[in-house]
Order: structure tokens, then sequence, then C-alpha cells
């Protein structure tokens, strides 16, 4: 990848022309290249040595050798106000190229269709106006749409994490792994949840149209054929999508809503977790036929690892009819359930139990306990019992005796727990106050024992009147 520098006030070295004769692999311009003549500058910087080159018409996309230390580079293009560095990928009615957007100096994907006319850009810029309608942080976000030199074009967050199709390539027929398809189609539920309810369905689903950012979150794009339903009874629809994913409904009757998407996601969901689409044929029309008249194997059946749950999800996702299959609000349940089983590391409780006399110290099994969280009753019930723990006499050599002759053996004693500072003041408080209400107790009696007690020595004085 090169660097691009907009302006000439640059402080690296000076500018360098490009010989021929240090240009490497750079293909024979063909008779479509024709160089402009008021061409626009290309000046790149070399990211190795950061030498300046000026590759002004230069075949764009070549690759050729910096002549100062030999880096591979690719020469960039002129787009508007975009400097498209290089293609992305290249479809039937467009082609996408990683970009640099001059204005906002960020790296942005552009999307141009491969025809001019009014009958292919109307439909195309519609496509990015559908798109930008759709705020949600599993869709690809349309930054501006527009025409450029007789070309439509529509400019898009980049994501350089590739396709979800890419992978299944680089896995070459390997399934993905589980817990991340799993978030993967949770994300793109989401999306397509979103834009349903807001009238918009994709008709195309599939991995090819599932980008990862940088992150690894999966984002939705490509609404090339989609539609709004208000206006779908006017909308003839001359495209089958992609036959590996298309619902039945879509094949017989050509028409299909919101649970069409639904079909489609399912079977993208087949594909990622199986390694290979539901239904295989050679001849186009039997491969679309199969969907309507069978039912593919299930995917627990072809990878013992996936849960049964989730092998009847998918399956429910396919369902021949429409309304059997499951909405976008149990999908997203039913994954977010998964998903937080899957979240839940095990629990180690460090310090709990203390190592056996005499041990080495050697097992990790004898210090620590592991608990694994399956579910949130579980995580209630954990909650609501005490954790046992293991007796720190207790050696792997003792003999396991019954209850009875256990009670039976083990001697009395007193336990006398210890006293933290605060329940110690506690104690002496109370102490002393019983022995004050005591006292007091005690010098009362006394006071009222002498007050009605008579002394020996004392003898009644009788008055007599004589």
């Amino acid at each position: 990848m090169a660097d691009f520098q907009a302006n000439d006030n640059s402080t690296a070295g000076p500018e360098y022309h490009m010989p021929e004769e240090l240009m490497v692999s750079v293909p024979p311009a063909g008779d479509d290249f024709v160089p402009e003549q008021n061409q626009r500058q290309v000046k790149i910087f070399c990211f190795n040595c950061q030498q300046k080159l000026d590759v002004t018409g230069l075949m764009p996309f070549a690759h050729i050798s910096c002549p100062v230390c030999g880096t591979d580079l690719i020469i960039p293009k002129w787009f508007d106000n975009y400097l498209l560095e290089e293609p992305c990928g290249r479809g039937g009615m467009a082609s996408v190229y990683r970009a640099l957007d001059i204005a906002l100096d960020r790296e942005v994907a552009v999307k141009i269709l491969n025809h001019v006319g009014l009958k292919y850009t109307s439909p195309f810029l519609n496509e990015a106006r559908i798109a930008a309608t759709i705020n949600h942080s599993s869709v690809i976000p349309i930054y501006t749409c527009g025409i450029f030199d007789q070309q439509a074009y529509m400019v898009m967050q980049f994501m350089n994490g590739g396709s979800l199709e890419q992978k299944l390539l680089l896995k070459k027929g390997s399934p993905l792994a589980i817990d991340d398809v799993l978030q993967w189609m949770h994300d793109v539920a989401e999306g397509l949840d979103y834009a349903a309810k807001h009238g918009i369905i994709h008709h195309d689903v599939k991995p090819g149209n599932i980008m990862l950012d940088n992150d690894g979150n999966a984002k939705i794009g490509d609404f090339g054929i989609a539609d709004r339903k208000q206006d779908q009874d006017e909308t003839v629809k001359e495209s089958y999508g992609s036959p590996l994913y298309v619902s039945p409904e879509k094949v017989s009757t050509g028409n299909e809503d919101s649970s069409g998407d639904i079909y489609s996601l399912g079977a993208t969901f087949y594909h990622l977790l199986t390694g290979v689409p539901p239904f295989q044929h050679e001849n186009l029309e039997e491969l679309l036929w199969a969907r309507v008249r069978q039912n593919p194997v299930a995917p627990h059946q072809l990878r013992p690892g996936i849960s049964p749950l989730i092998s009847s999800l998918i399956m429910r996702m396919m369902n021949h009819s429409p309304e059997m299959r499951p909405g976008y609000e149990e999908i997203i349940r039913n994954l977010n359930v998964f998903l937080r089983s899957n979240d839940a590391a095990p629990v180690v409780m460090h310090k709990e139990i203390p190592m056996p006399k005499g041990s080495s110290g050697g097992n990790s099994a004898n210090s620590t306990s592991s608990l694994r969280v399956k579910s949130p009753s579980a995580i209630l019930k954990r909650r609501r019992s005490s954790i046992v723990r293991a007796n720190p006499e207790a050696t792997s050599e003792q003999e396991v005796k019954p209850l009875g002759k256990m009670v039976a053996d083990t001697p009395v004693k007193t336990h006398v727990p210890a006293l933290s500072g605060k329940n110690s003041w506690l104690l002496i408080s109370l102490i002393l106050t019983a022995v004050c209400v005591a006292g007091f107790a005690a010098f009362s009696t006394v006071q009222l024992i002498q007050a009605f007690s008579f002394s020996p020595d004392t003898v009644p004085v009788v008055r007599s009147d004589r």
C-alpha cells in the first residue's frame, strides 16, 4: 500500500519521477486505457522509505517497485474526491474499491456501477438511498452517493475484515468456529429485524453480503435488490439473488416478504456451521427446486459439535412454509441464550480449599475448585446454596466411611470462634453494663433491709398516765 500526499508541501525526500526501466509487474495497457490529456497528478509516498514518487500517467492499480528500496507499490487512481487505492471485488453490476476520502482523511469503500444509463443508474442510487435510511450498528453505513464521469457510485464504511464468503473460501470447505457464527448471526438478525421494521426487505442475504470490520463485528450490506413493502407489488424481480440461499417461495412464486430473508439467513447459518450449503446440485434448475421438494440434512448430523437446539432453530428458519418460520425476535432471543451460556467462563475460587497436609502442592485440582455456570437457573441455584468444602485433614488415601461410623468416631471438640476488634469491645461493654446493674441492685437491696429492720437493743417505751 502506498501512502498518498494531497499537497506538495512535504518534508520528505525530493520528488522522484518513475523511470520506465524501474517499473515492474505493470500489465501492458490495453485499448480501454487511454491516458487523459489533463490528468490530475498522482503523487505517492513509499510506505517503507518515505520516498515521494510521481506516478501520474501510469496504469491504475498496476504494481511497481519503489526505485529506492524495491518495495511493491500499487498505483492509485483519482475518482471524484476519492483516491481509489486497490480493487476489493468486482461483480456483474458494480466494482468495489478501497479508497481514501481526501476531505475527511479516512479509509472508505467506493462502489462504482459498471454500466451507464438511467436503466442501471436509477436502481443503483435507489439502493444507496434505501441503505442510508437504516441506521443500525449491524448494517454497513452509507456515507454518500452520486454520479461522476457518467458513473454512479456510493461511498460506505470500509470493512477490512472481508466477507464471510471469503472466510469460507479460506477454510476450503471446513466449517467456521461455532461461537463466532452464533455471534455473527445474532448481529445480522438484529440488523435485518431493524430494516424489516422500517419496511425494507433485503432479498439477497448470503455470506458474501455479510462483512466484518476490524474488530470482527458482522454487518449486512449490499441492499442491491432490496425494496420497500409498499412498492413490492409494483416491483418485478428478475433475479433469484443467490441460488444457494434463495427462499422456496421466491422460486415458486417470484415474491417473498421478510420471512424470505429469514430463510436465506437460515441457509447462510447452515453453510457457516457445516461448511457446506444446504442444497448442492450442478444443474441450476435442480438446485433451485430442491428447496421446494426436499429438506436438508440437519446440521448437527453433519457436525456433532452443533447443539441440537441450534440445529432445530436453523431447520425451522428453513421451513417450506413462511408462516412456520420463527420471527427475528425469537431468533435473537434463542441466540442470546446460547451466547450468554458460552460467555460464562469458569469461576475459579482461589484459597477456598486448603492444601492437604503432607501434599507437595503440585496438583492444582487440590487447591482450587472450578464451577462452570451453564444457565441462569444454575446461577440462582449456586447463590441459594453453600459450597461444600473438602475436609482439610482428609487425604486421597483415606477410606470413605459410612455416615454413622463417621459420627461415632468423630471426637467432640469445643470451638471458640476468634473475636474481631469490634466484637471484643462490644462484649466488654456488655460485661461492664451487667456489673454496674448488679452492683446497683445489691446496693438498693441493702438499703431496703436496713430501713425495715429493728435493732435488738431497742425497747419500746410505753407511756402511762397515773
